[in-house]
């Protein structure tokens, strides 16, 4: 015997995986939604805005209903992880972090020089 689900969410889902119609209208409603949120994403890669994050919530949107998505996502879902266990920040992102400083503060420095009256 298979177990019930508990949570809402999964009851609600299940209910909808039992009839063939609204399960096939669930699954093309994830997939435009996912690829809605990816295509916002490479747009917001060249306008200013959250351009990778969009894309990733639309790759997990994906990974919800369809076993591809999830196997394109599975080494980020172990870095992520891995991250969570350590809870420590690569070095590489302090150096980024610096470097960005730095040439914010330079480029302030030569703003301020080069338009002072």
């Amino acid at each position: 015997m298979k177990d019930r689900p508990t949570s809402p969410i999964k009851i609600i889902r299940a209910r909808i995986r039992a009839n063939r119609i609204a399960d096939a209208a669930w699954k093309t409603a994830v997939f435009f939604a996912g690829f809605f949120f990816i295509g916002i994403g490479i747009v917001l890669l060249i306008l200013p805005g959250p351009g990778w994050v969009m894309i990733f919530i639309g790759l997990f949107t994906l990974a919800t209903e369809f076993t591809w998505a999830s196997r394109f996502l599975a080494p980020l879902r172990l870095k992520l992880a891995k991250a969570k266990l350590t809870g420590k920040k690569p070095v590489w992102i302090y150096l980024l972090f610096l470097l960005i400083a730095v040439i914010g503060i330079l480029s302030s420095w030569w703003i301020w020089m080069k338009f002072e009256r």
